[in-house]
């Protein structure tokens, strides 16, 4: 057993450092013909507000702004890595940039707060906080801890609740079987709703809730239509219970090599990027809302009331945290203050 972990560990540092050596020389292959090859790694499909955004504006904008002295090519639908991979590759400088979630949470733990539950109001009130002060602030202490150029923050969606079965109060969440990430906030918040808790990767999730292994799961509405749910599944709560986030990001030891022209330019284009994803993104909510009820879906939006027991029950949640993070209620009221 001990030898078959060895060739596993083997053949995985092959992979990565093969896969280093062709980005490597794919960069000076195009650096020699169009500029600067800046790789942009995500694991997003080509529809996703993040990567239409990186189409229709970072890419453009940085190569006209420079001249040319730029190169950008998105890669996405995972083909450079899942999220781990391209964070450690990003920060190792093997990729120059990667818009991801926030897989870096148990190295940075600040980097867990998009996933602390019913801080936001709604939908644009995440985009005032994760934009504003409070957005800087998590950035600041993350840039402090990593070799990592923090550029923007995009939305990766607001978190819905799914089943086979109705659920029309928060009553209605105890005793279901539902997936979760292995996370340890998501898990806690299920379980503080009375949930059965199941771990699943994501792309066990379909066949789980077409044979029943578990009753329903969380995620954006926007996922639930990309990865055809509303074929298995016939209700959503819609309590947005987190708004999570994608983070634009740049590898610090190339970020080193711009000139301060440059770096300006990149920021300037990475903050009009966000605004275009967010855009995007908001005015999408309506059509997949609309586009699941055409499907059959029962949408129901908790009530004011609703979302306040909501919030009562997953104290616990926030008692964890407490005791986790001595950052965390400070990071919570900062949060809720902003109007």
């Amino acid at each position: 057993m001990k030898k078959l972990n060895v060739g596993k560990k083997t053949i995985i540092f092959l992979v990565f450092t093969m896969l280093a050596i062709i980005l490597a020389g794919c960069s000076e292959a195009t650096s020699a013909n169009k500029g600067i090859l800046v790789k942009v790694g995500t694991t997003l499909s080509p529809s996703n507000p993040v990567n239409v955004a990186l189409k229709e504006v970072f890419e453009p904008e940085i190569e006209k702004r420079t001249n040319g002295r730029y190169n950008v090519e998105i890669y996405d639908s995972g083909q450079l890595g899942g999220e781990k991979q391209l964070y450690d590759f990003t920060r190792s400088g093997i990729v120059e940039m990667t818009a991801i979630g926030t897989v870096m949470w148990s190295e940075v733990p600040m980097m867990a707060t998009p996933d602390f539950p019913f801080v936001f109001k709604d939908v644009a009130h995440a985009r005032r906080v994760y934009q504003g002060e409070v957005g800087e602030y998590i950035a600041k202490n993350f840039e402090e801890q990593e070799p990592i150029k923090f550029l923007a923050w995009n939305p990766n969606g607001a978190r819905v609740f799914s089943s086979s079965y109705p659920i029309k109060s928060p009553e209605d969440l105890k005793g279901q079987k539902l997936r979760m990430p292995n996370n340890p906030i998501h898990v806690k918040l299920a379980e503080s709703l009375g949930a059965n808790v199941v771990i699943m990767d994501l792309g066990e999730v379909f066949t789980a809730l077409e044979q029943g292994v578990v009753d329903g799961q969380d995620n954006p509405m926007s996922t639930f239509r990309q990865e055809g749910w509303f074929e298995v599944q016939d209700y959503i709560y819609e309590t947005n219970h987190m708004v999570s986030s994608n983070e634009l990001m740049m590898s610090k030891e190339f970020w080193d090599t711009l000139s301060e022209e440059d770096q300006k330019i990149f920021q300037e284009v990475a903050l009009e990027t966000s605004n275009r994803t967010w855009d995007i993104y908001e005015n999408s909510i309506e059509d997949d809302r609309k586009f699941l009820e055409e499907q059959g879906i029962a949408v129901e939006t908790p009530s004011d009331e609703e979302r306040q027991q909501l919030i009562d029950a997953v104290q616990p949640v926030y008692e964890m945290l407490y005791e986790k993070y001595d950052w965390a209620e400070d990071m919570i009221n900062r949060i809720r203050s902003v109007e």
